[in-house]
């Protein structure tokens, strides 16, 4: 079994507000947090990275403490009731069988008792996989969700609107696969859906940020790059076929790099570090690293329109701090010549999405919406973190 203590127990330091102390925590405002997950995927566990990243703020300014579990441990903790917990976390692999997820889901809530039991989502996509789950828990965050929370009423080819698209427009069948539908959520479930943070927060992205303190100076001899390349079986082709098709349709004199060559992580920056625009293309979820990479990178995003999503830190403002463009990328060549003739507008573009960036990662942005969700919980409204009740996060 396997454990990961975040920061100690017994600091002390500014906590909760008093009405969230009191429904929450029961010593001084402190908040114990377990976090279970079974650690099978590097991506989906990048989720908890936050909070050890930001462990001390989070314990100064909120008084939240967590301790990072395999099911089996906190398991065991939960039945020995030392160290005492205030709220469980739970995270399951997608690879986990239906029948497997709703088990050890329904265990899980009777350890917890009558403390919040809240499901973090790691996946890539906007979907929610195991639909019965969220009976059995309080709050279902996400690193993002649809805007219009009206769309989880609508079942799907697979598992979310993306494979339901590619299903519909690019012929791709998911019979075959894990979630090869997806049934529309009940109403009253779908007030459980929340989003944390998005991937901004991973490990990856702090790395690139720690590399690169400051905006990137120097010439940017390329005019715009895309490194997006899948193997045309994959059902995500379908949503990147046509980038390169569409960039070839720009003026002769345009420097246009679009790889489909395996390169190191170190190239794969020089090459954003010397692009003034970057193509990032939807693929298993709307969101990439890609995405802050070229941010970081001082490269402007363009990127299908991101409208429809709900996330934070939320770097997809049309034209302030991207570039969106039509999902079949029709328009691409004619907004990317556009844009190119305004060097200045682009530089204001990648220093916002570099400030917002860099405000949410260093300006207690994660601090500021986990400070949100305890007091939703505490309240016991999982509804005061909708897109309508929450405060937006730059």
């Amino acid at each position: 079994m396997q454990a990961s203590w975040q920061s100690r127990w017994g600091h002390r330091g500014r906590r909760l507000p008093a009405h969230v102390g009191r429904r929450l925590a029961g010593r001084g405002g402190r908040v114990n947090l377990l976090l279970a997950s079974d650690l099978l995927v590097y991506t989906s566990e990048q989720q908890f990275h936050p909070f050890d990243r930001h462990a001390r703020a989070l314990e100064a300014d909120l008084g939240l403490v967590t301790l990072q579990a395999d099911l089996g441990l906190a398991r065991a903790l939960l039945a020995l009731g030392r160290p005492r917990f205030d709220a469980v976390g739970l995270k399951l692999s997608f690879r986990t069988p239906a029948a497997e997820a709703l088990r050890v889901t329904a265990a899980f809530r009777r350890a917890a008792g009558t403390r919040p039991l809240v499901y973090f989502d790691g996946d890539d996509d906007l979907g929610v996989q195991w639909p019965d789950v969220l009976a059995h828990v309080d709050l279902y965050l996400k690193k993002h969700a649809h805007r219009d929370r009206a769309a989880y009423l609508r079942p799907t080819i697979g598992k979310s609107n993306l494979t339901d698209h590619a299903a519909r427009h690019f012929g791709a069948s998911f019979a075959d696969d894990i979630i090869p539908a997806s049934p529309g959520l009940p109403a009253a479930a779908i007030e459980k859906i929340s989003v944390l943070a998005n991937i901004a927060e991973d490990a990856k992205i702090a790395e690139l940020l720690a590399r690169l303190p400051g905006a990137p100076a120097g010439p940017r001899p390329v005019d715009v790059v895309c490194r997006a390349t899948v193997d045309p079986a994959s059902w995500t082709w379908g949503f990147r076929r046509g980038v390169a098709a569409a960039l070839a349709g720009l003026p002769a004199t345009t420097r246009v790099l679009v790889p489909t060559e395996r390169v190191s992580q170190s190239r794969y920056y020089e090459e954003m570090l010397q692009a003034r625009l970057c193509v990032s293309p939807f693929g298993f979820g709307e969101i990439c690293w890609r995405d802050f990479e070229a941010i970081l990178c001082g490269a402007v995003l363009v990127k299908p329109d991101m409208g429809h999503v709900e996330t934070r830190p939320d770097l997809f403002v049309p034209h302030a701090t991207y570039l969106p463009v039509r999902g079949d990328f029709a328009d691409l060549a004619e907004t990317c010549a556009r844009w190119l003739e305004r060097p200045a507008e682009l530089s204001r573009i990648a220093a916002t999405a570099r400030a917002r960036l860099l405000d949410h990662l260093g300006g207690g942005g994660f601090g500021r919406r986990m400070g949100e969700v305890l007091a939703a919980l505490a309240a016991g409204r999982p509804a005061d973190l909708s897109p309508a009740g929450a405060s937006r996060d730059s």
